[in-house]
């Protein structure tokens, strides 16, 4: 049988993802301009004509990376564009890039894991209790497809598990140096910038890509961001937790431009996040910012910033008083609602209906006798067994009570622990590393599971949400990474 990796490294395969490249560039730019605009189909034109111009001043760099670490490397990068930027249907199902992606990688690895010796190397994972329970957590699911009351809803929840725990198993095993981490870190930056500016776009324009459901709103509410994802929510959770891995770069940098860009790129967020108007999410950027400045920041930042932020507010207040008057009134107005409970149903709010979907799913998780009611069954039970008004809303919007409900208490307490312990990790790798990258992707990774506790319970669903998988599968294997290093370090000879 000859070599995987000389077949995979060939210059025939690199063509052949060249024009995979190609294709998908220009059927997405030239697809979502219409024909009879010459002016946009021409900047359409000159972006495609940039984009491969990119493609080609990198593939001297890209040539140097291992192909299996690539594939991974490509496999971050559509993550978080998901749907939203190229969507083909193929039956009763939808293709886009990271799914297309993600059947290239799963041969890939199981040839990597059976065939070669070297592939993948379990000795070196110092993490076997947190791979061993997301194994166990697809086993349940699995078996909890015997008593759910939708076989077809608990597959397809089923069907992302696996999906997004094999994300994990991806990073974990592929990803072994300190550089290929940090190129993974860039990518995330790169990419909150984007869809930041994406979002950006959709309200000052008013426009939105195909799959946002702003594009079926009345006309007052276009101008509310959700850049490639179906809802605002989802967009603003994604904001919260990339906010805290932008925040530790332009913490960490060394380059003034760096930190310039970094810190506009932040501050654009937090705009476009006010005009998403989610309320958790809102909660989610003060909590973790209280804990960076408390915990992850030394005594002259702490001086710094204080100092910066009292001149920063008196400035805004200053030059655009009214502006800054109208955000907080809008934040204000949104975090009071939250007190805004127990109104008649007919005046029921989204907090009386949040707070219904909590009691109709400890209603459903008693009554499984803590097993939960079966993978992905929430959904259904909402649809048909709700004893507290919802207003037709069926989704459990909260990630934590979307796992009790579904998956039980054994999963839920597995899953709260993996999470806190995840988060003492990170904190431990922050206090104890001495280069700055390790600093930088600790401090980051650290933020973003603070505002995670928080922002997820935002979206509808986070099991089909790329990031939510990406967050854990770059904690874990960074906390992997550290272990392994320290273990070679304490048996290094001493000279």
């Amino acid at each position: 049988m000859p070599d995987l990796r000389n077949i995979l490294e060939s210059k025939i395969t690199q063509v052949i993802l060249a024009l995979l490249f190609a294709v998908f560039a220009g059927n997405w730019l030239l697809g979502k301009v219409p024909v009879q605009s010459p002016v946009l189909l021409s900047g359409a034109l000159v972006g495609y004509i940039i984009l491969i111009a990119v493609f080609l001043a990198a593939r001297p760099v890209i040539q140097e990376i291992p192909f299996t670490t690539l594939l991974l490397y490509l496999l971050v990068f559509t993550s978080f564009l998901g749907a939203g930027i190229l969507s083909i249907p193929a039956g009763p199902v939808t293709m886009f890039p990271y799914r297309m992606l993600y059947m290239v990688m799963v041969p890939v690895f199981l040839y990597l894991a059976l065939f070669q010796k070297e592939g993948l190397q379990w000795d070196k994972v110092k993490i076997k209790p947190a791979l061993y329970f997301h194994l166990f957590w697809v086993l349940y699911a699995l078996f909890s497809l015997s008593w759910t009351r939708s076989f077809s809803m608990g597959a397809v929840d089923l069907i992302f598990l696996v999906i997004g725990i094999s994300l994990i198993f991806f990073m974990v095993f592929l990803l072994n140096k300190e550089e290929e981490y940090i190129h993974v870190y860039w990518i995330w930056l790169v990419m909150f910038a984007v869809l930041t500016v994406i979002g950006l776009w959709n309200h000052i324009t008013h426009n939105h890509l195909a799959i946002s459901r702003i594009n079926q709103v009345a006309e007052y509410q276009k101008g509310i961001p959700t850049s490639v994802f179906v809802n605002e929510n989802d967009f603003a959770s994604f904001l919260s937790v990339s906010f805290f891995l932008t925040l530790a770069f332009v913490h960490r940098t060394k380059s003034w431009q760096l930190k310039a860009a970094g810190g506009a790129v932040m501050l654009v967020s937090l705009y476009v996040l006010v005009y998403t108007s989610s309320r958790a999410n809102f909660i989610a950027i003060p909590l973790g910012l209280f804990f960076w400045f408390v915990f992850l920041t030394n005594r002259n930042v702490k001086k710094v910033l204080i100092l910066l932020g009292a001149a920063g507010g008196a400035a805004l207040a200053m030059v655009y008083p009214s502006k800054l008057m109208a955000a907080v009134s809008k934040v204000e107005g949104m975090l009071v609602s939250l007190l805004t409970t127990n109104a008649p149903e007919a005046e029921i709010t989204s907090v009386d209906i949040r707070s219904n979907l909590i009691k109709n799913g400890w209603l459903f998780f008693e009554k499984s006798f803590g097993f939960g009611i079966g993978s992905g069954n929430a959904k259904y039970y909402l649809m048909h067994f709700a004893e507290y008004p919802t207003k037709g809303i069926i989704n459990v919007h909260n990630w934590w009570m979307e796992i009790l409900v579904n998956y039980g208490a054994l999963i839920f307490i597995g899953y709260v622990l993996l999470y806190l312990w995840v988060v003492l990790q990170l904190f431990r790798i922050f206090r104890q590393s001495h280069t700055r990258y390790e600093k930088m992707i600790s401090e980051g990774l650290l933020g973003g599971m603070i505002a995670f506790s928080l922002s997820c319970i935002s979206p509808s669903s986070q099991i089909s949400l790329n990031y939510l998988w990406l967050l854990f599968a770059f904690s874990l294997s960074f906390i992997n990474y550290w272990r392994v290093k320290q273990n070679e370090e304490s048996y290094r000879p001493m000279k």
